[in-house]
């Protein structure tokens, strides 16, 4: 079976490689700089969290709680935007080379704003009961055929499909049974949860495709792996640190 591009996501200059949370190396994980970053070296995508405030404003944060990041015993769904707007990260790559405010908790609408400007693709992943809220954000940008809504949970990926038909789906660490079910949406893909790739059961990646569902795996972090990932037929790829300069060697 043919896979339909029906939104042209995936008719790029090949690997399609996807910014997780950022481009990290330089800057703390799903932070305004660290989208920056990704969108001046050119990926493909970038990824992101999203969660909702107390008072309903949408942000980009990995966790449900800012212990991790911000250092604060907060959670995000219990306080208001106004109070979490003033923490500022204190865990990651070059924290003490920018300001309070580059590190401040961004607004998904922040994150969109960057990701239409580059035109990179918003890889979005959804926590909590955001899904609806999340499609509306990336419909006012005009960005529902240039975007992935993806999630670990599969509740959140059937939601996502009865709402909208049009924006790209992807279920993370899913799994055959599973994928069948994305065929039956259309328009979707997913990540089985393999971090070693000589794992990866033979024929796997032939029956997801011939299903008519993309793949990836985690993580590109070596330009040698994301060779390997290409050469495996793999349709877009996850790397915390990998650049697309640094792939035009394998290309």
């Amino acid at each position: 079976m043919e896979i339909k591009d029906i939104n042209g996501l995936f008719s790029g200059k090949k690997p399609l490689l996807l910014a997780h949370r950022g481009y990290t190396p330089i800057a703390p994980e799903n932070s305004l700089v660290s989208f920056a970053a990704a969108a001046e070296r050119h990926y493909w995508a970038i990824e992101t969290d999203v969660h909702e405030t107390l008072d309903g404003v949408l942000v980009c944060c990995h966790n449900f709680s800012l212990g991790k990041m911000y250092g604060a015993s907060a959670k995000i769904e219990e306080c208001t935007y106004a109070e979490l707007s003033k923490l500022h990260i204190v865990n990651g790559n070059n924290c003490d080379k920018y300001t309070a405010e580059e590190l401040r908790l961004p607004k998904f609408d922040e994150y969109l704003e960057i990701c239409k400007k580059s035109g990179c693709v918003p890889f979005i992943e959804t926590k909590g009961d955001v899904v609806a809220k999340t499609l509306k954000a990336v419909e006012s940008f005009g960005l529902t055929k240039h975007s992935v809504l993806s999630s670990i949970n599969f509740e959140h990926i059937a939601e996502a499909r009865k709402l909208n038909g049009d924006i790209f789906i992807h279920h993370i660490f899913s799994t055959p049974e599973l994928m069948e079910r994305i065929a039956e949406f259309g328009n979707g893909g997913l990540s089985y949860n393999y971090p070693i790739l000589d794992e990866v059961p033979d024929g796997l990646i032939e029956q997801t495709h011939a299903a008519g569902v993309r793949v990836c795996l985690r993580a590109g972090d070596t330009v040698e792996n994301v060779g390997r990932m290409m050469s495996m037929g793999l349709d877009y790829i996850p790397t915390n640190c990998i650049t697309p300069d640094e792939c035009n060697k394998i290309i």
